[in-house]
Order: structure tokens, then sequence, then C-alpha cells
């Protein structure tokens, strides 16, 4: 898995004439944007100078991988670079490491000619990062703090400098239970964010029991009102006096509990006590009663919020994907395929990119519906008729979009790495190379919405539930996601109402 190279930031550009036409030929033949014009699209926040990531250059990856005695842990080449992960020792970097380290390149103009003014000054000086809060991280040798010991008191005890993530327990006898104490144990993300569960302590300290995780404590509360900002907090959803966990096994009472955790975190985020969702897998059949009718999270929270349509959008440092129809039976697909559907869904992954991940003008492939995007119309004429035309309509209004592509060259020759994102017109079309390039620390995330949700992507795996296998880097990735978001869109709301005056 190669890494996505750093990028110059995000500058406007002419669309008039000079942009790629769309083809429908074999990839090899299609003309794709340029590297340049690739390079001038990157988020303004880069990811690469927030603290918590790997700092040390791509070629130690595979040396740089945590060192988990109690349990493999898979290192993951395309995770964010400048993350610390679970488990390495806070070993303080030296000057040539920290020189070392790869710019910011997703800033705006403005912020990247003060990165070249003060390079070597923002090295010796983190705080030059706009994510305040997240700069406790870094201890005075400029590494984060897992060590197996309680967490130091940070920096930012306050509410409001901190952001309240929700985290709903999802199907206790999957590995949801086990993905979040993973990631949570030793109160190791309060310094960045304050973390609610919405499930049962009775259920997590079972799992504590099991996996071995007792040597740090959870604090029970009644309502969001009563939880500490300095330990990981569990508010109970259900009355679970006389369930006992039963890991791998499909039962009503766990779908049960799922939905209750997933109603009481909904209506906390619904009423702004919480600042962001992540949501742990559930069981699609056994959560299904008269309150919950739907295929997934994602359409639930749609009928929550009150909004007719939202986009979901698989997200990680390698790539996102979007798909046109989400959980739609494949002989559904077709029907599905609507240009008014399409300029939808493209419409909300614009939105999403500019205002949840900072890119000013982002540049997005679409991808046939038919094999070899049609053919010029011999396999098929939906791209003749709706995709194309649409593009057409789309780039003459100077919106930077692409295609339609054949999807198994596009993703066979890594062309994926020249855009910001990808539009993909059924759901394992995108998912499929999704998860292949990057499952481990790929995410869920839900565009279109006025809260922000995220959930690790993958499932209940109740195949190695219970038994200390599941890798919780997903999920640690969720919960860094919907920080960023969370972030992100308080400052492009901010940048827009300031616009306004």
């Amino acid at each position: 898995m190669e890494q996505r190279q750093p990028n110059e930031p995000n500058q406007s550009r002419n669309t008039s004439s000079g942009g790629p036409k769309p083809d429908t030929r074999s990839t090899d033949a299609q003309v794709q944007p340029s590297t340049e014009q690739r390079q001038n699209n990157q988020p303004r926040n880069n990811r690469q100078d927030v603290p918590y990531q790997d700092n040390r250059k791509k070629d130690n990856a595979v040396n740089d991988a945590p060192n988990r005695p109690e349990r493999s842990y898979k290192p993951v080449q395309n995770q964010r670079e400048n993350r610390q992960q679970p488990g390495r020792t806070d070993e303080p970097r030296s000057k040539n490491q920290r020189d070392n380290r790869q710019p910011n390149n997703g800033q705006r103009p403005n912020e990247a000619r003060q990165r070249d003014e003060n390079r070597q000054d923002r090295d010796r000086n983190p705080n030059n990062n706009r994510n305040q809060p997240r700069e406790s991280l870094l201890s005075e040798g400029g590494s984060r703090d897992f060590g197996n010991q309680a967490a130091q008191p940070t920096e930012y005890a306050g509410r409001e400098d901190r952001l309240v993530i929700g985290i709903s327990l999802g199907d206790y006898n999957g590995i949801g239970p086990e993905v979040i104490l993973k990631a949570l144990q030793y109160n190791r993300l309060q310094k960045i964010c304050t973390p609610v569960i919405y499930g049962s302590m009775r259920i997590l300290n079972r799992y504590r029991n099991l996996l071995n995780l007792k040597d740090w404590n959870l604090n029970g509360a009644q309502t969001i009102g009563q939880i500490s900002h300095k330990l990981t907090n569990v508010i109970t959803c259900w009355p679970d006096q006389n369930q006992e966990i039963q890991p791998g096994q499909v039962t009503p009472e766990a779908g049960q509990a799922a939905l209750a955790c997933l109603q009481r975190a909904v209506d906390d985020l619904k009423n702004g006590k919480l600042d962001a969702l992540v949501t742990a897998p559930i069981n699609k059949y056994n959560i299904q009663s008269e309150e919950f009718k739907f295929p997934g999270h994602t359409e639930y929270l749609a009928q929550e919020f009150g909004v007719e349509d939202n986009l979901m959008f698989m997200v990680s440092e390698t790539l996102r994907i979007g798909v046109v129809t989400g959980h739609v039976p494949l002989g559904r697909v077709r029907q599905n395929v609507t240009r008014e559907r399409i300029v939808q869904k493209l419409h909300m992954m614009m939105q999403s990119l500019k205002q949840d991940f900072g890119i000013e003008k982002p540049k997005i492939a679409v991808l046939g519906l038919n094999p070899h995007a049609g053919e010029e119309g011999l396999l098929g004429s939906e791209e003749q008729d709706i995709i194309k035309p649409l593009l057409t309509e789309l780039a003459n209004k100077g919106e930077l979009v692409f295609g339609p592509y054949p999807a198994d060259g596009f993703f066979g020759t890594r062309a994926y790495k020249k855009f910001d994102a990808i539009l993909a017109m059924y759901h394992d079309q995108g998912l499929i190379p999704f998860k292949a390039i990057a499952f481990e620390e790929g995410v869920n995330f839900t565009a279109g919405m006025p809260a922000v949700r995220t959930s690790p992507d993958h499932g209940t795996a109740y195949d190695i539930a219970g038994k200390d296998l599941a890798d919780e880097t997903s999920m640690l990735q969720a919960i860094y996601t919907a920080i960023d978001v969370a972030r992100n869109r308080k400052e492009f709301l901010e940048l827009e109402a300031g616009a306004l005056k």
C-alpha cells in the first residue's frame, strides 16, 4: 500500500478548457488531471502535523510498528503518519526527527506562506497548530504518552476547550465493546476529547475482566450532565441486571440493547450535548423492531435529523469514496441511478469536502455504472445518457468533476491518488476497493447531516468476539476523524459567518 504523497496548498484554478475530458475507454487511455493540479487541492488541515501521528519517515514505517506484548497488532502502512500508535513508549524525539518532519501541505495559501517563512520556528514550537487542544498530546519530548499507566491531568480541563464525543456500544456480543475499551484504555484520549460511552457499565466490566483491561477505571454517569472531563464516562442505557455477555452469539437482547444505546446517544446529539457521535457495529438483523426498520445507521440517522438523504462517505488518509446507492439490493441499483440522485450525491460530497475536510476546490472522479464504463454504449447506455451529459454540465459551471471511469482500471492503476474523492454508483463498487486499500484505518462518515457521525468500517466480527483479537485501529481513526470533522466544520461555519458581515 502506497502512502499518498504530500501536496501543495489548495489554490484556485482555471477550469475552463484545460481540464481532462470524460472518456469511457480503458483507464490507461484516460486523460487524468495533472499531478500538479491534484497537489493544489489538499485539505488546509493536513494531518501530518497533528501531534498524535507518527512523525517519522515513511521508509521506517515497518520498523515503527507498535510493540504490544499482550496482543498482536498489525502495523498499518497508510495510517496517519504523525499519529503515535497505542502501545508505543513515550520516548522523546531527537532534533533530527523533528527537523525531518514532512511539511503541512494542506493549509490555505496564507497559512502556507507563513509556513514557508517560519518553518523552523514552527517545528520547534507546536503551538502553531490551529487545533490547539491536540497540542496537549505532546509531552516535553514531543511524543504522545501511551504508557501503561493512568493518564496525567490534562491541560485543557474545561468543557469549552475540548469536544465531547459520544460512542454507542453497538451489539455487545460483537467486537464493539472490545475495540472501544482498547481505544480508550488508560484514558489515553482525555487530552483531546471527553469520551462518553452509551452502553452498560456492567457489560463493559465483564469485557474488561475477559480482556484483562482492569487497571484503569470507568466513570459511571446517569446523564450527560454528570460526566467527568477527566475520565472515560459510561452512561447505562437499559436495565442490565440480568444480562450476560455471549461473545459471538446473535441474541435479541443484544439487538435491543444496541438500539437503546443508539437512541440515547442520538437524543443527546440532537440536543447539542455531544459534538460528534461514533457508532460501534450493530447487527442489522437483531436490531430490527417497530422502532428501527432501517438497513443501517445511515438511514436511521437521516430520519432522526429530518434530512431527505445523506451520503455514505468512506474516508481514510489514502482515499475517500462515496456511493450513489447505499444499502440497496443489486437488482434495484439501476433504477436508483438517476440524474437527480447523482447530482444530489455530488453536491453533498462537494460540500462535505469543503466544510468537513477543508478542501476549498475539491476534485472528484465519477465511476461508470457498467463494465468498462459502458464501452461507448456497447455495454450499457447509462454513461452516455445520464452520467456524461451531467458531468459536462457541471464542468461548464466550474466544478472539477471528471469521468465516468471504468472502476477496475481506475483502482488498478491507482488513479484515485489524483482526486480528492470518488463517487461510485453502488455499494460494492466503492466499498470493495476501499476496504482492500484502507481496511484497518478506514472510517465510515455520514456526510450531508447537521451532526457529525463516524463509525469504524468493519462489522460485528462475531468469529473473533471476546478473544482479544480485534484491532482497535479503525475505532481510533473513527474517533480522530470525528474530532477533526467537528473542528473543521466549526471553523468553516465561523469563516462563513464572518464572510457575510
